[in-house]
């Protein structure tokens, strides 16, 4: 059984990995592989890659990065678009990653926008704390 579930760290991780200078992203199912006499030994399992794939699709239709495919199911990498590094940009940080995160948990789960918007919030204090040094 598949389960189409968002999950919001296998977003952040495949945002990191693109701006990391990732160029392809192979999501073709060790079975398919298999079936189609193809080397498999690097694919991934299949609930793995129907995983995998399912979330470049996300990030595509949610305009967070670019791709091109491939019928052999590989993901070629285009680029992050501008949503995509002001999301990760709000994210990147460990600790402001944690912190949205666990009011995520504690609520049940929210919406991409509201989700976006409280890692904006938690910048904008922790920027706010920044003062300037005086000269």
């Amino acid at each position: 059984m598949v389960r189409w579930q968002r999950d919001i760290g296998e977003i952040r991780r495949l945002l990191l990995e693109i701006e990391g200078g990732r160029e392809a992203f192979c999501a073709l199912p060790r079975s398919s592989a298999e079936a189609m006499m193809l080397p498999a030994e690097e694919c991934l399992p299949d609930a793995e890659a129907r995983k995998l794939s399912y979330h470049l699709s996300l990030l595509e239709s949610a305009g967070l990065a670019r791709f091109s495919r491939l019928s052999n199911g590989n993901w070629h990498v285009r680029g992050l678009t501008w949503s995509g590094h002001e999301l990760l940009d709000n994210i990147r940080r460990d600790d402001i990653w944690e912190a949205v995160r666990e009011r995520h948990r504690q609520l049940g789960g929210f919406s991409m926008e509201i989700f976006s918007e409280l890692a904006k919030d938690i910048m904008r204090c922790e920027a706010g704390r920044l003062q300037p040094s005086g000269t």
